[in-house]
């Protein structure tokens, strides 16, 4: 299930995220012709920023939430695309040089799925690049918040409550990665 999330406001609340996937995209090492896939795109100013260091290269920006992708219309420029699709539906077949994602794999489910697709979409040799959170993120936030979900008021309200969230653990998403087929696997 895609989460909706309104472009505009993400744009004015993402300070945080847009300085983390600075720092990621300046580990590229980006030649300028490559094309690079930007998963969850969000308002796409970090794709954005991929696209100004690629003049022969190409980047699209996929997206689930249609808020997100509206705000990007005024981002986008010849090599630089942006559309709504949700990762699971991930239809690409060895086109991408590098497939780069910030603050966003949390929100998938299915990284066996995700990574078997990424996988398919790569050309050969190409990069993935990946920065979400992991076990451990907001530890003390998830336990404050499950004994107030286990209180009486609550606990039958969130009889059968399932996280929106996967955060695995380095030696689980090492393992998960390679079982995927990528190689030289960095967690």
């Amino acid at each position: 299930m895609a989460h909706e999330f309104d472009g505009k406001k993400y744009e004015q609340a993402s300070a945080h995220q847009k300085e983390w996937g600075a720092k990621v995209i300046a580990e590229l090492d980006l030649r300028g012709n490559e094309s690079v896939l930007d998963l969850g795109c969000g308002d796409g100013a970090l794709t954005r920023m991929i696209a100004d260091q690629l003049p022969a290269g190409r980047v699209p920006g996929i997206d689930a939430s249609r808020g997100m992708i509206e705000a990007t219309t005024p981002k986008a420029k010849p090599g630089l695309e942006f559309r709504v699709m949700d990762i699971d539906d991930l239809d690409f077949d060895d086109e991408f040089d590098v497939i780069f994602s910030n603050a966003t794999l949390h929100w998938v489910k299915d990284h066996r799925r995700l990574l078997r697709n990424v996988r398919r979409a790569l050309r050969p040799g190409g990069r993935v690049r990946f920065d979400f959170a992991g076990d451990g993120n907001c530890i003390n936030f998830f336990a404050t918040i499950r004994e107030a979900m286990a209180l009486d008021p609550f606990a039958e309200a969130f009889d059968g409550f399932e996280w929106p969230w996967y955060m695995p653990s380095v030696a689980d998403y090492t393992a998960l990665a390679e079982e995927s087929g990528l190689r030289n696997v960095r967690v």
